[in-house]
C-alpha cells in the first residue's frame, strides 16, 4: 500500500509533467486547419483559390521561436498557396512597457526576416498590422514587412485577377489602435467581385458596412482562447463578436461571414485544449 508521502509525490509529479507539456510543448505544436470557405458567384477561374493565413506570430513567445516560425513558413509553403497572408501582432509588446516593447521588437524583427523571405505563394505574400504592432510603432513594422517581401495593407485593397475574373483581397487597420475601413478598403471595387477582409482583430468585422459586400473576414487576434476548457469553451478571448464557444473558428455572431484562426505564437507559452495554427482556406463556390 502507498504511502500517503508516496501519493503526494506521485500527484506532484504528474501535475509538474501536465505544466511541462502545456507550457512547453502544446504552444510548439503546430498543425494544419484547412476549411473550405463558399463564395457566392464564385467563377470557375477562382473556384479552389487557397490562401495560407499565419496570424500572431508573437516571435519570442516560445522557447523556440525561430523553429516555430521556420516550421509555420514551411508548412505554409507545402499547400503550393495562390497566396499568403500574415495578420498582425508580430513580436512581443505590452502597451504600458514601451520601453520593454520597443525592445522586444527590436530584438525579434531582425530574426524574423530570413526566414519570412522564404514565404512563396503565387500571388505574394499579403500582411496587415495588429495591435502589439501599434505598441512598437506602425510605421517601423511597416517597412520592416515590405523589407520581408509583403505588401501591407491599411484600409486598402490589391486585385487579383485570373484571366478576364477578379478578386478583391482588402486589409483593414487595426481595430483597437486605428480605424476600420466599412468597405474594408475595398470600396473602388465593382459590386459583382467578391472580396475577402483581413482583420487582426474579429470585431473589425462588426465596423463594416451593411450596404458594403464582404464575402469573408478573416481574422486573428485572440489565439483560440489560448486555454479552451470542456463544455465552457474559452474564458478569454480579448474581443466582443467573439463568445466562449467561438474564440477560433466560424463565428455565428458575426454579421459577416468570419473565420477567427488560433494563430501561430502566444504572448504566454501556454495552450490548453487549443493547438497553434497554419490555417488553409480553399474558395469555393456556395
Amino acid at each position: 500500500m502507498l504511502s500517503i508521502a508516496a501519493v503526494v509525490l506521485s500527484a506532484a509529479l504528474i501535475a509538474l509533467a501536465a505544466m511541462a507539456y502545456v507550457v512547453l510543448l502544446t504552444p510548439i505544436a503546430l498543425r494544419y486547419t484547412r476549411i473550405d470557405a463558399p463564395i457566392a458567384a464564385l467563377a470557375p477561374e477562382l473556384e479552389g483559390y487557397t490562401i495560407a493565413v499565419l496570424s500572431d506570430l508573437h516571435y519570442g513567445g516560445t522557447i523556440v521561436p525561430a523553429r516555430l516560425l521556420a516550421r509555420a513558413v514551411r508548412l505554409a509553403n507545402d499547400v503550393s498557396p495562390d497566396l499568403t497572408v500574415l495578420l498582425g501582432d508580430y513580436a512581443l509588446s505590452h502597451t504600458r512597457l514601451r520601453t520593454i516593447s520597443r525592445w522586444l521588437y527590436d530584438w525579434a524583427l531582425p530574426r524574423m526576416t530570413e526566414t519570412l523571405r522564404d514565404l512563396r505563394a503565387r500571388d505574394g505574400v499579403i500582411a496587415i498590422l495588429g495591435n502589439h504592432d501599434y505598441d512598437y510603432d506602425p510605421a517601423k513594422v511597416v517597412a520592416w514587412l515590405q523589407r520581408a517581401g509583403a505588401r501591407v495593407l491599411v484600409n486598402d485593397c490589391i486585385v487579383i485577377a485570373r484571366g478576364n475574373v477578379q478578386l478583391g483581397i482588402g486589409g483593414v487597420d487595426d481595430w483597437t489602435h486605428g480605424s476600420t475601413d466599412p468597405h474594408g478598403g475595398c470600396g473602388s471595387l465593382a459590386p459583382d467581385v467578391p472580396r475577402i477582409v483581413l482583420s487582426h482583430n474579429p470585431d473589425g468585422a462588426l465596423e463594416l458596412a451593411q450596404s458594403a459586400r464582404v464575402d469573408l473576414v478573416l481574422a486573428g487576434h485572440t489565439h483560440g482562447g489560448q486555454i479552451v476548457l470542456p463544455f465552457f469553451g474559452a474564458p478569454s478571448r480579448h474581443c466582443a463578436v467573439c463568445d466562449a464557444s467561438s474564440a477560433s473558428g466560424w463565428v455565428a455572431r458575426s454579421p459577416v461571414p468570419l473565420y477567427v484562426t488560433t494563430g501561430v505564437g502566444v504572448v504566454l507559452p501556454l495552450r490548453v485544449n487549443c493547438p497553434a495554427e497554419v490555417l488553409v482556406v480553399r474558395l469555393v463556390r456556395a
